[in-house]
């Protein structure tokens, strides 16, 4: 049975083993960049536990028989404009509808607190493919693509 955990319910260190693990076949494409994703993982499970009442309270956790398959987060700080942050499956739970469970739970919330619009931004890169294609599912737009880091980026935009 799928339910959705607050942050309060875990211990730092969830976020980055969940992420490390989602992302771990995008790492033999950047074998040189590995310590720094793990860095800047590392670096976004501190600053939701750090920050419970702000940036912890936009993080959820999908747990599957109560156990953490995934995570997303999200920002409401741009009002009437949403921003979808992460949005992470455990590799072994990928393309099983998961991820696209939780942007659907996301654009709910973002709907009842009366925003116009969400956006949410891919890499435009092979490993990135099925995430493209479950943001145009969920009714996203491609709006533009730029180059930032390692690949392009591609934002995606939802009109509510």
């Amino acid at each position: 049975m799928i339910s959705y955990k607050t942050i309060d319910y875990f211990k730092p260190g969830i976020i980055q083993r969940l992420i490390k693990n989602s992302y771990q076949h995008l790492i033999p494409y950047f074998p040189a960049e590995k310590e720094r994703f793990y860095k800047q993982w590392e670096q976004e499970d501190k600053n939701a536990f750090k920050n419970p009442d702000s940036i912890g309270k936009h993080v959820l956790f999908t747990c599957l028989n109560n156990i953490p398959i995934g995570y997303f987060s999200w920002d409401d700080r741009k009002y009437p404009q949403g921003i979808i942050g992460q949005n992470c499956i455990r590799a072994d739970y990928q393309n099983q509808g998961y991820g696209k469970k939780q942007i659907e739970l996301v654009i709910s919330k973002f709907k009842e607190s009366g925003f116009h619009t969400i956006s949410v931004i891919s890499g435009d890169h092979i490993f990135f493919t099925p995430a493209q294609k479950m943001y145009l599912s969920c009714g996203f737009q491609e709006q533009k693509r730029f180059r930032e880091d390692l690949f392009e980026q591609i934002e995606y935009t939802k009109m509510l």
